[in-house]
């Protein structure tokens, strides 16, 4: 069965396009999934009835929100995330991107977390994920989401939000759509959000994510960004609007994360 909109085999068109975008470079793809596999897709999902285990996260910076363990989802899921790590999309990627030593991870199901979903009030401040892949320490360069909730109106909230090279102003807004996939490079200066979640009821937010490496430690070397183009390692870091807030006791693990990040930062420009 096909499951990728075949206008998106190739995206070699698109380069320039995904280049020039700010505030790094991203690409959205509407009706990313083929049609009929979509509408399959879609009737499971709403049957809501398969979510097992997984990680639940409810702080002033991640509320409402639920990620699973990829070795509990069902089949119809997992199909979709073995194609987004196949040789054949990766070199697709690199198509899109130019970054030839890009791959997808090696690490376990078990260690894997694609699928996760957002309830009503929901919010995820902004932030930059993890560095590195958690098997060998590769630079993590490029992310893919695909919103997968057909029910949902733009009147919710819940759009993905791009900021600065400083995570405190928002530049770029893309709204949730359902089918819709939005691939974006990933810096440690990527800082993105979700903005946040109105009361929608029974509806929720429900995405796959799926991340990609590079076997270069100088990853970006070919990119024209608008902020230093070294990579350094560090966790996933979160910024707060006031900076008083990192002195408050249930935001002190932001607080040590954000201290790493720019200790890191520092040494990288050494």
């Amino acid at each position: 069965m096909k499951i990728i909109n075949p206008n998106y085999h190739n995206l070699a068109n698109k380069k320039l396009e995904f280049q020039e975008n700010k505030p790094f470079p991203y690409i959205i793809l509407d009706n990313f999934l083929e049609s009929n596999f979509y509408e399959k897709l879609d009737t499971k999902l709403k049957k809501n009835d398969y979510f097992q285990g997984g990680k639940k996260f409810n702080t002033n910076l991640e509320l409402n929100k639920e990620i699973s363990l990829n070795e509990s989802l069902p089949e119809f899921i997992l199909q979709i995330t073995d194609l987004l790590n196949s040789k054949d999309w990766v070199k697709t990627l690199k198509s899109l991107t130019g970054i030839n030593k890009l791959r997808a991870t090696e690490v376990g199901n078990t260690m894997l977390a694609n699928y996760h979903e957002m309830g009503s009030d929901g919010f995820l401040g902004s932030h930059v994920d993890h560095s590195s892949d958690p098997s060998t320490g590769n630079p993590h360069v490029l992310n893919i989401i695909l919103y997968l909730s057909s029910e949902w109106k733009n009147d919710f909230g819940g759009a993905t939000l791009f900021f600065d090279k400083h995570g405190k102003k928002q530049i770029s807004k893309v709204e949730y759509r359902a089918n819709r996939a939005v691939i974006f490079l990933h810096t440690p200066y990527s800082f993105h959000g979700v903005e946040r979640l109105k009361n929608n009821g029974y509806v929720k937010r429900k995405l796959l994510y799926v991340d990609y490496y590079s076997d270069s430690y100088n990853p970006y070397k070919n990119f024209n960004l608008s902020f230093p183009n070294k990579w350094f390692s560090h966790g996933t870091t979160f910024v707060l609007k006031n900076n008083l807030d990192y002195l408050k006791k249930k935001n002190w693990f932001y607080a040590k994360s954000l201290l790493k990040y720019r200790l890191n930062k520092l040494r990288s420009n050494f």
